[in-house]
């Protein structure tokens, strides 16, 4: 009897030690909720007391407002008053009367029609008949008829066709011209590619999160602002100086170490050390315009959809197969604007530009093989449309080359 009630008395001491042992835990857990919801009732006031402050600033009139509200008020009125309310019917009744019968469709393309006059007006006579005259002007001998005595106008021109006698002098005769348009030709060709590969290289590298980011982007874009006209003119006076720097590190360079002849005794053809020697050199100008198009494609990686990386990632591509895979593929569409673009550049900073601005002016030019006169206009007329074509061949090539490797997502 005695020794059942100590096996009992133990059991209800065994169960009483879990159940104040539970007990405990549940008292323990009941205040890490207090805590809790003590702490969530306390941020909870803090954001309403700021969101009541920040509603008092609101509300709180102060001048800007009351100047904002009473110019707000002023135009409401003078637009509701009767005499502008007459003066917009009387000028919205021809139109209300010309498409009183239209479908809804068919007044907003005539609207759409109406806003864009400006620009068909606008690229006619300042872009059109500039650019077909120009083709007259390329066949033709130009002379100025004068200054009118009184009034001091250009009274106009007199054109003789003469075929292609401007074109011969400036192809044939010109000492300079072709050669310029062959080198510039070469330059952008090669420079295309370079400034392409460049930029988006750098675009990848600067899109990925690292200190200074900013600063490295501010860094590559800010020869764009330099190489701007107004900056241009204004450093003028130091270009003496930056020659004398240029020739300064040029030259040491070269007593440093010849890369081309380093290549030729390595036994590379000359071709390909041609082709080298060029790329090396021009390193200077493929960064100092790769500007813009680092945005170009900055943006376009940037718009590239989060999931897909998220996606690679989890299937576990390396950076390699991502670049290749996602990337280039989703920012190969402006591939061919940034082409575009760098063609462009590169011929406007061609030194055509100095050869075409040496004929802007009235003079007469005599053919060497004895067929005449040619004159400055027409002569620059002929450069003018030779420039073009070469930018158009050029356009085209890098289209062509450019557009096999374009993909585009939504297709």
């Amino acid at each position: 009897m005695n020794q059942n009630q100590t096996k009992k008395t133990f059991k209800e001491r065994w169960n009483d030690y879990f159940a104040r042992r539970r007990y405990y835990i549940a008292l323990e857990e009941q205040k890490k909720q207090d805590k809790i919801q003590a702490k969530r009732e306390k941020e909870m006031q803090k954001q309403l007391e700021k969101d009541a402050k920040a509603q008092a600033r609101r509300e709180k009139v102060t001048w800007y407002k009351k100047t904002k509200w009473a110019i707000q008020d002023f135009f409401y009125k003078l637009n509701n008053s009767k005499t502008v309310v007459k003066i917009k019917d009387a000028l919205a009744y021809i139109p209300r009367k010309l498409t009183r019968n239209l479908t809804y469709r068919k007044k907003k393309s005539l609207w759409g029609f109406v806003f864009v006059i400006p620009l068909i007006i606008g690229f006619g006579y300042f872009f059109l008949i500039p650019f077909i005259t120009t083709v007259f002007y390329s066949f033709s001998h130009i002379q100025t008829i004068g200054l009118n005595p009184i009034t001091g106008d250009n009274m106009g021109v007199i054109t003789e066709n003469i075929g292609f006698d401007n074109y011969q002098f400036v192809w044939n005769q010109h000492s300079t011209f072709r050669q310029t348009l062959l080198t510039s030709f070469g330059n952008t060709l090669l420079e295309v590619p370079l400034v392409l590969i460049f930029s988006l290289i750098l675009a990848v590298v600067l899109n990925t999160k690292f200190p200074g980011r900013s600063f490295v982007r501010a860094v590559f874009f800010m020869p764009v602002i330099f190489n701007s006209q107004a900056v241009e003119v204004a450093m003028t006076t130091g270009a003496a100086l930056t020659s004398a720097t240029e020739e300064t590190t040029g030259a040491f360079f070269q007593g440093g170490f010849d890369f081309s002849m380093f290549l030729l005794e390595a036994g590379i053809p000359g071709g390909i050390v041609t082709f080298l020697g060029n790329v090396t050199s021009s390193i200077y100008d493929v960064i100092t315009y790769s500007g813009v198009q680092i945005l170009i494609f900055l943006s376009a990686i940037q718009s590239v959809p989060k999931h897909l990386y998220e996606a690679a990632k989890m299937e576990g591509a390396t950076q390699y197969e991502i670049f290749w895979k996602i990337t280039f593929p989703m920012v190969s569409p402006l591939m061919l604007t940034a082409g575009v673009y760098t063609v462009v550049d590169s011929f406007l900073r061609s030194d055509l530009l100095t050869t075409l601005e040496a004929y802007s002016v009235n003079k007469f030019v005599s053919l060497t093989d004895g067929l005449g006169m040619v004159t400055a206009h027409g002569i620059h007329a002929a450069m003018s449309w030779l420039f073009c074509l070469s930018s158009i061949i050029l356009i085209s090539l890098v289209l062509i080359v450019v557009s096999r490797m374009v993909f585009y997502y939504d297709e």
